[in-house]
């Protein structure tokens, strides 16, 4: 089967399996609007609707001084609920499962930093990865939660090595994966049929020093506050590692380069890997549609990811209708065939269901 469903007019059972997928569940109106229309004309409009910003309505809801945790939940549900940019927010929510950051450890205080970085997430939803994966490595929140906010420069003298957990996980969890994939996300295997790991901890350890050299936005050097929840990190040359390295693919980048220069060839290099497009695109199938979507699905979405149509890289917007317009999402549903629905979104599609209205 092939991609490029969804021009017809669906019938009601159809149009609300698209809004199971692709929002925070179906309403009955919802459901009468999209059966008069095709799958791509409701896409369409979605892909063009103005984003709803969590960070304002956190504010407006705070019931002291600050945001609480409190203000942040209602925010989301209000949204979740809400919002007539229904599909942003659905996509959102699936980023916020991939480039996870989280308040449950002592990391992250700000709760309207939170705010923030869900923010980032809503406007990249549509945009390009590579923006998206520049955005969140620079945040605050993933600077801190991920520990690349103040990760200095070696120094032998006190034996200080750059940390390595940002540099690690942008790998592992962002962008390439833990191995090497097919077009159809597939791993590639060696002679023996053993996966093919997708980097080394030497290009852990190159990466991390690429990586050095950031914080705080605003802060006036590289040791100084006071901490900005809601500005992109900033780069300090003077503590970023100006030494040659060698990151993932046998990558080199050259020795004298800015923190700004190095960042920028690191995510780059990232970006333009071959496990990006199956890496992520598998990953949206399985929050939005399915979870286990054939390797044709995947290579597919994989090949819009490549090439938006118009000879462009990582456009969202072309990842997300190659997701939702496929023919296995919009063809007739096959037995064991959808995903378990997470107990989050089961909430909130019954209480759109039901037209709750948020207290």
């Amino acid at each position: 089967s092939g991609g490029g469903g969804g021009g017809a007019k669906p019938g009601k059972a159809e149009a609300a399996r698209l809004l199971t997928q692709a929002s925070f569940g179906p309403t009955q109106a919802d459901i009468e609007r999209v059966a008069g229309m095709s799958a791509r004309s409701w896409l369409d409009e979605q892909l063009r609707a103005s984003a709803t910003h969590h960070l304002p309505l956190c504010r407006s809801l705070k019931s002291g001084d600050t945001v609480d945790r409190n203000a942040r939940t209602d925010a989301w549900w209000q949204i979740a609920l809400t919002a007539s940019d229904q599909l942003r927010q659905r996509v959102a929510f699936a980023l916020s499962e991939i480039l996870v950051v989280s308040d449950t450890s002592d990391a992250l205080s700000s709760q309207e930093g939170l705010c923030w970085y869900y923010d980032v997430l809503v406007d990249g939803a549509f945009g390009n990865f590579r923006d998206l994966l520049e955005d969140v490595t620079l945040s605050p929140e993933m600077g801190r939660y991920l520990s690349m906010l103040g990760n200095a420069k070696p120094d032998a003298a006190t034996d200080r090595r750059a940390d390595e957990n940002f540099a690690r996980e942008v790998m592992q969890l962002f962008t390439i994966g833990l191995v090497q994939l097919n077009a159809d996300g597939t791993p590639k295997l060696d002679a023996r049929g053993a996966a093919l790991p997708s980097y080394t901890q030497a290009d852990i350890e190159g990466l991390a020093r690429t990586f050095t050299g950031w914080s705080w936005g605003g802060a006036r050097s590289f040791s100084s506050g006071p901490a900005n929840w809601l500005a992109p990190m900033k780069g300090f040359d003077d503590a970023h590692d100006r030494d040659a390295k060698t990151i993932v693919g046998n990558t080199a980048i050259a020795a004298s380069g800015s923190a700004a220069q190095d960042l920028a060839r690191g995510l780059d290099t990232l970006f333009n890997h071959a496990n990006v497009g199956p890496f992520i695109g598998r990953q949206l199938i399985q929050k939005l549609v399915t979870s286990n979507p054939s390797p044709a699905y995947v290579e597919r979405v994989a090949r819009a990811f490549a090439d938006n149509g118009r000879g462009q890289r990582g456009d969202l917007a072309a990842v997300v209708r190659a997701v939702l317009l496929d023919s296995e999402a919009r063809g007739a549903p096959a037995t064991h065939f959808g995903k378990a629905r997470e107990p989050l979104l089961r909430q909130a599609h019954l209480w759109r269901a039901l037209d709750a209205v948020p207290a």
